[in-house]
């Protein structure tokens, strides 16, 4: 008989386990949990005593309620495994900081990041965190096909378009390519969160006249994200922070080329050779004729893939079983 795992998240926010979560059904008896109106915490109750192991995904919202509330008032339920990621979102806003005080580490089995970079920032904030582990998340190849492209002038800026993502300094940097080629487009694929940004790219486009250089297209569903993709060079990131940039891994499994700045901890995941720091850089980057869709693949596949590195999720669930 498989052993029974829970998967409890935050906002209902299983983006980056949705696909390990089917990957581990192999082996493990998968729930994952939708909080929904109807919901009752007795529902959430019952849930948990049929459960062997219960993963916690983003310290937020009722994964707060449970761990804080519920874990420490039910003393039956702390002989259950309990897996706790944290992602950076959570070590950047205070509210949750202070909720973090307030969490039990001994309810903890295993405490999990996707990258040191947060871990070592998890640890500045709380020591305890130290004996957290990093799993890095992994992309579903079969999703995100190749598609073999010759060197070409679309830019791709993919994501949930926030101030993190530093949209002004890819605009600057953009310009600064435009010079040297009229030829290239920088393809801005997501929604915009902030509205000043919305405004700010809008006179940006206007004051520069780069009206058809510079395209938003908004949200793009990711299952047509592929076929969108197949016009598209490079994916460029020019994010301030990052946990591990899914989507650049995404792009990079189609075949684009990655132009990455580099953000805090960026080198622990990416090539040296795909990272800039300024424009001079950035241009270089892009201008350079070596370019090679397969390589790009190929590097995915070996260190991020679903298809190679489901163990890693598989030896942890196994590992906090097992008790070790």
């Amino acid at each position: 008989m498989k052993s029974k795992l829970l998967v409890i998240a935050a906002a209902n926010n299983l983006n980056f386990l949705n696909d390990i979560i089917v990957a581990l059904r192999r082996d493990f008896d998968v729930v994952a949990l939708q909080v929904n109106q109807k919901t009752t915490i007795r529902d959430i109750h019952n849930l948990i005593r049929d459960a062997d192991c219960i993963w916690f995904e983003w310290f937020d919202g009722v994964v707060v309620d449970l761990l804080i509330n519920e874990f420490t008032i039910k003393k039956f339920w702390r002989k259950k495994k309990v897996v706790l990621r944290v992602h950076r979102y959570e070590l950047f806003q205070d509210r949750l900081l202070g909720q973090l005080k307030l969490l039990e580490p001994e309810i903890i089995d295993r405490l999990v990041f996707v990258s040191e970079y947060v871990k070592h920032i998890g640890i500045s904030y709380f020591p305890w965190m130290e004996k957290g582990v990093v799993v890095p998340n992994l992309i579903d190849m079969d999703k995100f096909p190749f598609h073999d492209r010759e060197r070409g002038y679309n830019l791709l800026m993919l994501g949930r378009i926030s101030y993190v993502k530093n949209l002004p300094f890819v605009l600057d940097m953009f310009n600064e390519l435009l010079k040297l080629d009229s030829r290239y487009r920088l393809h801005i694929v997501g929604n915009i969160h902030e509205k000043e940004l919305v405004y700010y790219l809008q006179n940006y486009i206007q004051k520069l006249k780069l009206d058809g250089k510079i395209m938003a297209h908004g949200h793009i569903p990711n299952d047509q994200l592929p076929e969108f993709m197949k016009d598209m060079h490079y994916i460029c990131c020019s994010s301030i922070f990052e946990s591990q940039g899914v989507g650049i891994l995404e792009a990079m499994a189609c075949g684009l080329k990655p132009v990455i700045f580099n953000f805090p901890g960026a080198e622990t995941f990416f090539p040296d050779s795909c990272l800039y720091m300024d424009r001079k850089n950035f241009v270089m980057r892009i201008m350079e004729p070596h370019y090679n869709p397969i390589k790009n693949r190929d590097f995915v596949e070996i260190h991020y893939s679903i298809q190679q590195k489901i163990g890693l999720y598989k030896d942890l669930i196994q590992g906090v079983l097992d008790g070790n």
